[in-house]
């Protein structure tokens, strides 16, 4: 069963997150509970605005995947791994930024969400691996793929070169303006965010039931990440790399969502002894 496990546990803390990204982004930039602030109040720009925004539906995505998906012994490896990377470098460089001093701050929280739902597909999954039937074909090679070799790419570039972001390249305009430390680490827990959902994409045999909670996501964060771009260049579409990530997000959720590569799994038949 897809639902009411671990996974939607996770779902729904992601959910929490994706909220405070969306709706109380000045959260991060203030002292919250616990936490201290994760970024400096002089950081506060259009720049963080529009990662912050862009991360938010990148953990939509994500969070309706762990909830959609019947993770079994295979095919969340590919995505759990991706997830102990991203909590550990995550961890890691918000640990270092405070010069080697643990500092309560919400990326430590969003490191442990994010391993803990990696540890449970990847390890304790809710459900048996499915039998193999004649019509599930490869989950490789197909077109979502294809979507995720472009996200990590684009991740790659984003956490080894993120001076491409400051800089026109082409007929693209420089997506930010201004470096900062703030602006960095964002980067760099986005592009952890662009990783795993690559590797969903590619590690899950989609069929027409399991994408259709994860496409809804990539539809909500393909449409909002080029709306907030578009409103952020005052109306005006300034081709900027926003909207290349946009379409790929876009591409990868049409594909799971409509056009599948996988039939849907035969359900057990339970008359059998």
């Amino acid at each position: 069963m897809a639902h009411s496990n671990f996974s939607d546990l996770v779902f729904l803390i992601l959910m929490g997150i994706v909220v405070q990204w969306f709706a109380f982004p000045d959260t991060l930039f203030d002292n919250f509970g616990p936490f201290e602030a994760q970024f400096d109040s002089r950081s506060k720009n259009a720049d963080m605005a529009a990662i912050i925004k862009f991360g938010g539906g990148l953990l939509l995505t994500i969070g309706l995947a762990f909830s959609g998906v019947k993770w079994n012994p295979i095919n969340g490896k590919m995505a759990g791994m991706g997830g102990f990377i991203v909590a550990g470098h995550t961890a890691y460089t918000t640990f270092k930024a405070d010069s080697d001093r643990f500092v309560p701050r919400p990326f430590y929280f969003y490191a442990a969400v994010i391993f803990f739902g990696a540890l449970h597909i990847f390890a304790f999954p809710s459900n048996p691996l499915p039998p193999k039937t004649p019509e599930t074909k490869n989950n490789h090679g197909n077109f979502s793929d294809v979507v995720a070799l472009g996200l990590i790419i684009a991740a790659a570039l984003c956490a080894f070169y993120p001076d491409h972001l400051f800089q026109d390249l082409g007929p693209m305009s420089a997506q930010f303006s201004r470096k900062s430390d703030d602006l960095s680490a964002m980067m760099k827990l986005v592009s952890g965010l662009m990783l795993i959902l690559a590797l969903m994409l590619s590690g899950v045999k989609w069929n027409p039931i399991n994408g259709k909670m994860a496409g809804l996501g990539g539809f909500i964060a393909a449409g909002y990440t080029a709306y907030s771009t578009y409103k952020a260049d005052s109306d005006t579409f300034v081709p900027r790399l926003f909207y290349v990530y946009a379409s790929l997000i876009f591409l990868g959720a049409l594909h799971i969502f409509a056009f599948p590569s996988n039939p849907l799994l035969p359900k057990p038949d339970s008359k059998k002894a």
